[in-house]
């Protein structure tokens, strides 16, 4: 954009010109002394034709413009009265435009003389509008998008529930077919497949914005990596795949958040059974190298072309291992690793040859105090025997109820269900639970409104549990604020309501 450049005095005397001339003019005031207009001194050929004001030399600028904005002469009067050179941006409503402007005097300290240099900058400035208002969709969408994602994982988990209870119900029949057998696994492994994809949807977008919390304590890598390991190890043995472990004698501490940590190492070994063909070796290897942990993942798999390295985990980018894309995945797993890991403060890396594996490398600060570990048997005396309890299971969706209540039934407990709000008031009346598990949002009563059932002494002494599709943090917070003791996400794990159970039959005589 070609400079306009302007000369003028206080009266409103502008000049636009390619160099600076030296026009003696008197300023014009007003009874008040306020500037009120200026007169052109000298225009250049460009402020001509970026302004329409064609001869406009010895003219006043009122002469073309009668409602001229009252600030435009009011900050040349400052300048032409003050010395102060000033710059600003403006909007000129008069010329539809905007004006990148730099105005100051010249001549002595008796001169009035302006000189105005000033770019139209209406082309970039709707630009920059553009910009805005696409940056502002995009936030929009973003936003959107997490909340359609928060929604999607809350629905799918409502379906996963009951699936993941008439698992468990299956593995507790000791006459099983070989066929039945082979059925159940099969739909133990999807339902375990499916909720680690629900899990990693959302985990995802909370990193995204900023909503996870790190629950960040004092952990040991072996139990995290062990875990890690039964929970990928259905995918593995159905390749089936070789896996190695090694694991180093001494413990090694992290002050992490152990679920996300176990949560790095799932999606590590199940990337790596997934793009190594039947049969191949995966290894995992933990060890302690300076003031770093280090763990490895490596396979003997179709590896990664280089030019795909850089992007291995960007969110939503998957590499084309194979024509038919069988295992394609929804390119998220990798980037949660490695936003998991930047985290906790770590690092990692892949390391990979095309049609000969990869290797995925985490580090991560270890802790330098170590505590001793409690001998088996001392924690295991510390848990309380299980006996005969009363549970009270609310949940609209009657499929998950009936699941849940068949898998306590079968484990000795006593077991009543309700499916609404008013329902779920009557039954704790009449039945007086130890263990109320409750859906959250029930129709006919709010799940959170339980504080009013404990006011009026109706689960004054049951433990109250509340199982729910959503499981943020703040989610958290307003369960256990509404009085629930436990909060739960769907599908629950059933080891952990075995776990509040013992908790409950230690305290029923």
């Amino acid at each position: 954009m070609a400079h306009l450049h302007a000369l003028y005095h206080a009266d409103g005397v502008a000049r636009c010109h390619g160099r600076i001339p030296k026009f003696p003019e008197d300023p014009i005031f007003d009874k008040q002394e306020q500037p009120v207009d200026y007169k052109f001194l000298e225009v250049n050929p460009s402020f001509e034709k970026q302004s329409g004001l064609h001869d406009a030399a010895g003219k006043r600028m009122r002469e073309f413009a009668p409602d001229m904005e009252a600030s435009w002469f009011t900050r040349y009067g400052d300048v032409a009265l003050t010395g102060e050179p000033v710059r600003f941006i403006v909007e000129l409503k008069t010329f539809d435009s905007w004006f990148d402007v730099y105005a100051f005097r010249i001549g002595g300290p008796e001169s009035r003389k302006v000189a105005v240099i000033c770019n139209n900058i209406i082309q970039r400035t709707k630009v920059e509008q553009a910009l805005r208002e696409s940056a502002e969709a995009l936030a929009d969408l973003d936003h959107r998008k997490d909340e359609f994602l928060a929604m999607l994982g809350h629905e799918l988990r409502n379906p996963l529930a009951p699936l993941s209870n008439a698992v468990h119900i299956l593995r507790l029949q000791t006459k099983e077919e070989p066929l039945q057998r082979q059925a159940r696994q099969i739909i133990e492994r999807q339902v375990s497949q499916l909720k680690h994809l629900v899990d990693d949807l959302l985990e995802i977008s909370r990193v995204s914005t900023g909503r996870l919390q790190l629950r960040q304590e004092r952990i040991e890598v072996s139990g995290v990596v062990e875990r890690a390991v039964e929970t990928a190890q259905p995918l593995i043995t159905q390749r089936p795949h070789e896996l190695t472990v090694s694991l180093p004698l001494q413990p090694i501490w992290l002050h992490a958040d152990a679920a996300r940590m176990e949560q790095v190492v799932v999606n590590l070994l199940t990337k790596a059974a997934k793009y190594t063909v039947e049969g191949g070796h995966i290894s995992l290897t933990a060890q302690r190298e300076g003031d770093e942990m280090v763990l490895r993942v490596r396979d003997t798999g179709v590896g990664i072309a280089s030019e795909f390295l850089p992007r291995v985990f960007d969110l939503f980018t998957q590499a084309e291992r194979s024509l038919d894309r069988s295992e394609g995945g929804l390119g998220i797993g990798l980037c949660l690793v490695k936003r998991l890991v930047d985290l906790h403060g770590g690092t990692v890396e892949a390391q990979s040859v095309l049609g000969h594996g990869s290797e995925f490398v985490v580090r991560m600060p270890v802790m330098q105090a170590t505590l001793p570990v409690l001998p088996l048997h001392v924690i295991e005396s510390a848990l309380p025997t299980a006996k005969r309890c009363r549970v009270l299971i609310v949940d609209d969706n009657v499929d998950a109820a009936q699941s849940l209540a068949l898998l306590l039934t079968a484990s000795g407990r006593e077991v009543r269900m309700a499916h609404d709000g008013p329902t779920a008031v009557d039954a704790a009346v009449d039945y007086r639970p130890d263990l109320a598990i409750m859906d959250i949002g029930l129709p006919g009563l709010d799940g959170y409104e339980l504080e009013r059932m404990h006011q009026q002494s109706v689960l004054q002494h049951a433990l109250l549990v509340a199982i729910t599709g959503y499981g943020q943090e703040k989610d958290r917070v307003r369960s256990l604020a509404a009085g629930f003791d436990h909060h739960l996400v769907k599908p629950v794990n059933f080891d952990r309501v075995q776990e509040i159970l013992a908790l409950v039959s230690a305290t029923v005589s």
